[in-house]
């Protein structure tokens, strides 16, 4: 068989995973390749485009080298909340996206407001330097931001670190005519910008109050006596001027003091990237006055220039808490430390819960919202699982020794294509196709991750099949996996590429331990069920139940299942190896090393509550009829408990007499 150039081709791109970046000769003697080549034949077809917040229109953002995006930052003074987590995960995908489908290069930076009222504020009730509060809280920031996933800025601007810089685009301001001086600092005179003023205040997306504000005109005569020396309602701080020798201040020409907050951000991205900026992003309550008054200060400090400064602004969405505002008087102010230490939690599923809302809608934070969003994850991971217990022979992971790879199981009996490989690939690329436009087209991740689930549930259904084709199961997880994992879920894809690659050893692990012995546990319990032998399915459940206790998982965590007298069962601390009696040692009998091997028909029903094994070593006293009075501690059983007791000995007795009927 002849095989032509594209038949070559596709029999090499066969043989690599997707993951691995290799070169081939083209016909016209160019080495190109192939991974770009083909993962992204369908990017390059698509422009990549945002919403700019400032005109609602869509923006194209295009590919160059080096494009400077800008985040606001938090003001360090107090522990991170999930407002402020559903903002910069946001960013944090739109950042992964643009890299990883739009194929820009970005120069990321973040401010940080290290000097603030509030921060001085809270020092001093603190009684600590406010310095050190904000490294404090600085430190305390980035960590939960790594804990959910959130890559860092490749810039961290300081405020305190750009006070000259902020000095010099105020003294810029001032020469050009739109900065004045007051007897307690200076001012950015807004009137003078005329119609330039309020692109975030014109009811676009800001509230209907922000918008009037914006518009008002300036003061009249009476309220020019109440504030005499301000020109206008909308004027703002560019240097606050230090009330005391002992309040925090930097030496300025107009004295002593330190910055306005709308001035730092301008200020350092100026410094850091010049006059213009490509991307500059926050949340959606920074629009107005803060990012409006951004855009005021370098139009002010380029004497009134009407051009663009920011090619797009990009606003999050507000994060309500069960359909209310975040505050603290509500007691209803989360912190993210207090989400990640939720029971049952996971940092990812805080990361689907923002992916399955529009970023700049409001998202509403709610235990049933986070359960969907945590359901959503978890489908996605039993369908890697599923692909990868299907492609690879299972592994010991109760050893902390390396491990090598996964055997391989390419079955050898058939490649050739069925209706079913071909519906699976068909899915594949419908996948792939529809995750790219909806990235490509203004970050919509809710669409991309219905197509993500759909293709999931087609690897699951796949992978239960007897027969199944290596290649197509492969692609399909393999670019799931791949997709999880550039958005940012790389825990969730670990179960394609860390169960494969895994040393056996660590958190990851014991995980899987308790994972699949759970998953043997139920599989042994369904066949069993599935029997129809009523009698045999007890036994068969019981011995399972025993065998759980014994399960390595609960001695490597060093806890063991205990069986209450009422039927329920608990988690105790189990006693270290070296502590444990040896055999050699004397020790008292106790009732449960009393194991009678006999089938449960076979024991009398006044005999059921001693020889039975479920029973051996719960109960210390009887009545005539067998029935147990007191636990094994000696206290008498509840009323409840001795009617439950005894409607099962009536079962019993009623199996044991109908046996011994039909013996002959």
């Amino acid at each position: 068989m002849r095989l032509g150039t594209k038949g070559a081709l596709g029999l090499l791109l066969s043989g690599f995973r997707s993951t691995h970046q290799f070169c081939i000769w083209h016909p016209k003697n160019k080495i190109i390749s192939a991974k770009k080549s083909v993962a992204r034949s369908i990017e390059d077809s698509i422009v990549f485009e945002l919403r700019d917040a400032a005109t609602t229109n869509g923006v194209r953002i295009d590919e160059k080298q080096n494009q400077k995006w800008y985040a606001c930052g938090p003001t360090v003074y107090d522990a991170a909340h999930v407002g402020h987590a559903r903002t910069y995960v946001t960013l944090d995908i739109l950042r992964r996206v643009a890299s990883r489908w739009g194929g820009i290069e970005i120069e990321f930076a973040m401010g940080v407001t290290d000097i603030d009222d509030k921060i001085i504020n809270r020092a001093n009730e603190l009684e600590i330097d406010f310095q050190e509060l904000a490294r404090r809280e600085e430190i305390e920031f980035f960590a939960d931001m790594e804990a959910l996933g959130c890559l860092p800025p490749d810039r961290l601007l300081r405020v305190s670190e750009h006070v000259h810089d902020i000095v010099s685009y105020i003294q810029d301001i001032i020469d050009q005519g739109y900065g004045y001086e007051t007897s307690d600092g200076v001012w950015f005179n807004v009137a003078k910008l005329d119609n330039l003023y309020g692109v975030f205040a014109e009811a676009r997306g800001t509230s209907q109050a922000a918008a009037e504000k914006a518009q008002i005109p300036n003061l009249d005569s009476s309220e020019s006596e109440t504030i005499p020396e301000k020109k206008d309602i909308r004027d703002f701080a560019l240097w606050k001027l230090a009330k005391s020798a002992n309040e925090p201040g930097w030496d300025s020409p107009w004295g002593r003091g330190r910055p306005g907050w709308h001035i730092e951000c301008s200020a350092m991205t100026r410094a850091t990237f010049g006059d213009l900026l490509d991307l500059h992003a926050g949340g959606v309550d920074l629009a107005f006055p803060h990012h409006e008054n951004e855009i005021a200060q370098w139009r002010g400090s380029r004497g009134g220039d009407p051009s663009e400064w920011c090619n797009c602004w990009i606003h999050t969405g507000h994060l309500h808490i069960e359909g209310r505002k975040m505050s603290k008087s509500l007691k209803n102010f989360i912190t993210v430390k207090q989400l990640l230490n939720t029971p049952e939690s996971h940092p990812e599923d805080f990361r689907m819960l923002c992916s399955i809302h529009r970023y700049r809608s409001t998202l509403s934070f709610a235990d049933d919202a986070l359960l969907v969003a945590r359901r959503l994850r978890l489908e996605l991971e039993t369908a890697l699982l599923a692909a990868h217990d299907t492609l690879y022979a299972q592994k010991d992971y109760s050893s902390n020794k390396t491990k090598k790879k996964s055997a391989l199981r390419m079955k050898p009996d058939r490649k050739r294509f069925t209706m079913t490989e071909t519906q699976l690939a068909d899915a594949t690329a419908q996948a792939r196709s529809s995750v790219t436009s909806a990235l490509l087209k203004d970050l919509d991740v809710p669409i991309a991750m219905t197509a993500l689930a759909k293709l999931a549930t087609r690897i699951r259904q796949y992978a239960l099949n007897d027969e199944w084709v290596y290649e197509p199961l492969y692609a399909a997880a393999n670019f799931l996996a791949e997709t999880l994992r550039d958005l940012g879920f790389t825990s969730t894809a670990s179960a394609w590429y860390g169960r494969e690659t895994s040393t056996g050893d660590g958190e990851e692990n014991s995980s899987l331990n308790a994972l699949n012995t759970l998953v043997d546990f139920r599989a042994s319990v369904r066949t069993a069920a599935l029997s129809g032998d009523i009698d045999s399915l007890k036994r068969t459940v019981l011995t399972l139940c025993d065998d759980v206790r014994t399960a390595p998982i609960l001695k490597q965590h060093r806890v063991a299942i205990v069986d209450r007298p009422d039927g329920s069962s608990a988690l105790t601390r189990a006693l270290d190896e070296e502590n444990e009696p040896s055999d050699t040692e004397i020790r008292k009998p106790r009732r449960s090393d009393k194991k009678i091997d006999v089938s449960m028909l076979d024991i009398p029903p006044s005999e059921l509550f001693k020889q039975a094994e479920e029973f051996i070593g719960k109960f210390s006293e009887f009545d005539d009829e067998g029935l147990p009075t007191h636990d094994a501690e000696g206290i008498a059983l509840s009323k409840s408990m001795r009617k439950k007791l005894k409607k099962r000995l009536d079962i019993h007795s009623a199996k044991w007499t109908e046996r011994q009927s039909s013996i002959v």
